[in-house]
């Protein structure tokens, strides 16, 4: 199977959206996921959100949502996926390994101190494949935060 990793232009913003949602849906959190196509649009342009897609022909089969945060260990940067989706008929494929592998290009390009994510607790699967990719779980660390709701 041929896997284009594409960074996603202003006419595939509504793809890249639909593909995110669909992310989502996977994590059973439709309820919470409040962004709208205008406002992920607005993210891309600006450059605040970076987004790739993952074609096989030209069928869209995956997503990758990546921003940057800073550390100030280093004052370096930190290359963030915030979302990394590939369809379900389409994994085992490779399309996750390519679209790391684009994130790890990237973060070579930037001089990024490490890539980071987040990966569900329940979702043993996904954990399974970025230690296979060589990522392993951060154990100093305790993520803690504080929402909307509560400010």
């Amino acid at each position: 199977m041929n896997i284009d990793i594409k960074s996603v232009s202003p006419d595939e913003t509504d793809k890249a959206f639909d593909l995110t949602k669909e992310f989502m849906e996977y994590h059973n959190a439709l309820d919470i996921f409040t962004m709208t196509q205008q406002r992920f649009r607005e993210l891309v342009a600006t450059g605040a959100l970076i987004s790739f897609i993952a074609y096989t022909d030209s069928e869209p089969i995956g997503i990758m949502n990546i921003f940057y945060k800073y550390t100030t260990f280093s004052g370096r940067k930190i290359l963030y996926i915030e979302d990394l989706y590939v369809r379900e008929k389409y994994r085992g494929c490779g399309t996750g390994g390519k679209l790391l592998e684009k994130a790890r290009k990237i973060a070579v390009e930037n001089d990024c101190e490490q890539i980071e994510l987040k990966c569900a607790v329940w979702n043993s699967s996904s954990a399974g494949f970025y230690k296979s990719h060589g990522m392993s779980r951060e154990n100093e660390w305790e993520v803690y935060v504080l929402n909307k709701s509560s400010f």
